[in-house]
């Protein structure tokens, strides 16, 4: 009943906002109203081995897909397939940014490729020892799971798949 409630609640804000296109969006924190957060870390582990760790679990994770139909009666009213890309790149030997994107199938035309950035982890290396990890998304607290385990795997620790928000 719980999450029925948010999801009416994120349909009804969302429904007079666009969701971000890009990172670039998402990292200004442009959508849904305010309703993004931020959170940074400075984690006590080298660059390479952040970035390793993060995609690999991300990769494992965070990749997931749902189907979804609605009925009235005997009536078939639609069917939709909503998905996560979830990648990891590296814009440079000292930056990387681990990206989640929300997509679905069949397409709006207005769709951007890829999907709708919902999750942005930015990694950049402080020194040799150092690492931080800028991360933005979601201030609904279905999300927070996943802040937390892409901090966790950024720091080295066996975090458990978080379940999908």
């Amino acid at each position: 009943m719980k999450n029925m409630l948010i999801l009416i609640c994120v349909i009804f804000i969302t429904a007079c906002t666009t969701l971000p296109k890009t990172s670039s969006e998402l990292r200004k924190g442009t959508s849904a109203m305010g309703l993004s957060k931020t959170e940074s870390h400075v984690v006590n582990r080298g660059f390479s081995s952040v970035v390793r760790d993060v995609e690999k679990k991300s990769m494992k994770c965070l990749r997931f897909a749902y189907s979804q139909s609605s009925t009235y009666g005997n009536v078939h009213m639609s069917h939709g397939t909503k998905f996560y890309n979830t990648k990891v790149v590296k814009a440079a030997s000292s930056k990387a940014e681990m990206t989640m994107q929300w997509d679905r199938l069949p397409r709006a035309e207005h769709d951007p490729d890829g999907g709708y950035y919902v999750f942005l982890a930015d990694i950049e290396k402080i020194s040799q020892s150092k690492t931080r990890m800028t991360m933005y998304g979601s201030s609904f607290s279905t999300w927070q799971p996943i802040f937390d385990a892409v901090k966790g795997w950024g720091q080295g620790k066996n975090i458990k798949c978080p379940e999908s928000p």
